[in-house]
């Protein structure tokens, strides 16, 4: 009897959790209904496919065909979901397209304000929308982006997103939280100095990235036990996609990263991610140092991509294009 696309990815993540792989080592368990490796997300003790859906481009533009990436990455077994409130209509077709298949998939949403009584009206209606009583994850959306999400005292403070954030998960409004990173990175050094009982950190990973902001963070974020969810894996615009398995398998090479992050706005893009993400093997030592070089190639080079790809990291990437991009 063949399963459906629901039961196939309960199967799927349900065989991860008795694999219990751990995030230290790039190792991935494969099951045959979907074909996309699991890793445990750090201390969320969570198996999570290595591909999730950045849902920020699915409903950006009138002419994209929201139902058809959603389908999409349900068929190819994608678990994992990320959205955010300010992702235009993403929330809403999230909730509407879902359905049944919400309990079988890893979603995560933010908080896009840094006040405790703002953070909650976010999740409240983040949640009308999803049509859901809860998150599996929920993150503070863009630490490091100028002005607001520096302001650490503010976000650590007692009237702070960070308080509204333990609330929410005391209430089981969300199973899990953490944040996402933006370059620089003093602001999310200074959240874990205040917290170290955050679940999840999503970061800028790629090769680019690692080679100019160093991988300080990452290495704490790993010592803490904390899942790293890689975000940015093809660049701001895409430009590392001309190497795609390259760009993909990165990430994924280094300790602690459990899930890489790529947008689509179709459902072909779905299904290239997909097929990276059933053809995922570590890069070698060599491999990694080649593609930092190759990197810092570019940034002696100042070549245009390069350039591109570090005005995107530059700017307020949250609001302008999504942290999925």
């Amino acid at each position: 009897m063949r399963m459906t696309r629901r039961e196939a990815l309960r199967a799927s993540l349900a065989a991860g959790a008795a694999a219990q792989i751990g995030c230290a080592a790039p190792r991935a368990v494969r099951t045959p209904e979907a074909g996309i490796p699991l890793r445990v997300l750090g201390r969320t003790g969570v198996p999570v496919t290595i591909l999730g859906l950045g849902c920020a481009w699915i409903a950006k533009e009138p002419m994209t065909d929201t139902r058809a990436i959603v389908e999409a990455a349900l068929d190819c077994g994608i678990g994992y979901f990320d959205t955010a409130p300010n992702y235009v209509d993403s929330e809403a077709s999230l909730g509407r397209l879902l359905g049944r298949d919400r309990d079988a998939v890893f979603l995560a949403t933010k908080l896009d304000h840094i006040g405790a009584k703002e953070a909650e009206a976010d999740l409240r209606e983040s949640l009308k929308r999803l049509r859901t009583d809860r998150v599996d994850l929920l993150l503070l959306h863009g630490v490091g982006i100028p002005r607001d999400w520096q302001d650490v005292k503010a976000i650590v403070g007692p009237n702070g997103a960070l308080a509204y954030l333990r609330n929410a998960k005391r209430q089981g409004l969300t199973r899990f939280t953490g944040m996402t990173i933006h370059p620089p990175h003093a602001a999310a050094m200074g959240i874990l100095d205040a917290a170290d009982d955050l679940d999840v950190a999503m970061p800028f990973i790629n090769a680019l990235a690692v080679a100019e902001a160093g991988d300080g963070l990452l290495r704490r974020c790993h010592k803490l036990g904390m899942g790293l969810a890689a975000m940015k894996v093809l660049g701001g615009e895409g430009q590392l996609a001309k190497d795609y398995d390259r760009a993909f398998r990165y990430p994924l090479s280094i300790p602690g990263v459990a899930c890489a992050l790529v947008g689509a706005t179709s459902a072909a893009q779905v299904r290239r991610a997909a097929q990276a993400a059933r053809e995922f093997r570590p890069l070698s030592a060599a491999e990694m140092r080649e593609a930092a070089l190759a990197a810092a190639r570019q940034v002696r080079g100042g070549s245009a991509d390069y350039a591109l790809l570090r005005t995107h990291f530059a700017r307020d990437a949250g609001a302008a294009a999504g942290d999925t991009a």
